[in-house]
């Protein structure tokens, strides 16, 4: 019997109901051979894609680079109005350009590509237009509210393109236009105010980490993990620092830490949950210092802090596995 013949013999097995189709596909294994004959293709897309936007983001920090190096060269040579130009004006050409870009192809990555250069030069730019024109003086203010028209101006872009990549630019810009704020209402040095500063920069590590809960869904899904990580580093950062100089937060540094594993079980975060395990490590050694640097159980303080370390690693990785992994 012939390959033909076979054909036609089956063929009239599975109109008369002898053969189902089901059991050609079961016994023949069709689907999963369809399956594994395109999974090498669609990982071969993914992969392409990724590097795609790696080459994307390398070269724009490399025109970035290029940009910021050949005007430092010439920078002496040139007058105010080419050095604003070239720097806050050149920023704004190319943001408009990536605007464009995203219009026109908006299934390419090479608009946020523009975007995050003019996101780099826009800033430093505001900086040389204010120097250039002699405007900053001993206050902040006017500082901050060049960073507070940026701001607004990358508020209003993104709520036309709602895209990660400005939303990014909005909070950092939002950031200093804040820092700049607090700094020209309290009209004087870190030092000299440094307790509020450091509960300034607590504030804003809570504001991100709420962002990043927020932002769990959507356009900025991207940036969530960012967000966490930076938002940890702020708020467990500035609080240690609060525990140096005030003994009241050696107890209350143990119950931010604590918030902050709960916090990352209840955002799914693992940047929450490492960063909130490091900044224990770092409290509990303080307090161990502090407290028995000095007297004789100082050898058996370092035998049980190197147990609760390891105890503390176990519990993070259970946590990871149990409540955020899944």
């Amino acid at each position: 019997m012939n390959k033909e013949e076979l054909l036609q013999e089956l063929s009239v097995k599975v109109k008369t109901g002898e053969i189902s189709q089901q059991e050609l596909i079961d016994r023949f294994d069709i689907n999963h051979r369809n399956e594994s004959s395109t999974e090498p293709t669609q990982k071969s897309i993914v992969s392409n894609l990724s590097t795609t936007k790696m080459l994307y983001v390398l070269g724009a920090l490399i025109v970035v680079i290029g940009i910021i190096i050949f005007f430092y060269q010439i920078w002496e040579d040139i007058g105010s109005p080419i050095r604003i130009f070239t720097t806050l004006g050149l920023g704004f050409i190319i943001t408009a350009l990536g605007s464009i870009l995203i219009k026109s192809k908006p299934q390419e990555s090479i608009g946020l590509v523009f975007h995050f250069m003019g996101g780099m030069l826009i800033p430093g730019g505001a900086l040389v237009m204010l120097s250039e024109l002699n405007i900053v003086q001993d206050t902040a203010w006017p500082i901050a509210i060049t960073f507070g028209v940026i701001s607004l101006f990358y508020i209003l872009i993104n709520y036309v393109h709602k895209n990660f990549v400005l939303t990014l630019f909005t909070i950092a810009n939002m950031t200093t236009f804040a820092y700049f704020t607090v700094a020209a209402i309290l009209d004087g040095s870190y030092y000299s105010n440094d307790t509020i500063y450091q509960y300034f920069f607590m504030i804003i590590g809570v504001s991100y980490l709420l962002l990043a809960h927020t932002f769990r869904s959507g356009w900025n899904t991207k940036i969530v993990g960012l967000l966490c990580f930076f938002g940890s580093i702020a708020l467990f950062g500035a609080g240690f620092i609060r525990v140096m100089d005030s003994e009241t937060w050696h107890i209350l540094y143990f119950v931010l830490i604590f918030c902050g594993f709960y916090l990352s079980i209840f955002i799914k975060s693992h940047a929450v949950l490492t960063m909130s395990t490091i900044f224990l490590i770092f409290h509990m050694s303080y307090i161990t210092g502090e407290y028995f640097a000095d007297s004789i159980g100082w050898p058996v303080s370092l035998v049980v802090l190197g147990l609760v370390f390891i105890g503390l690693g176990y519990i993070s990785i259970n946590i990871s596995k149990k409540y955020i992994h899944n």
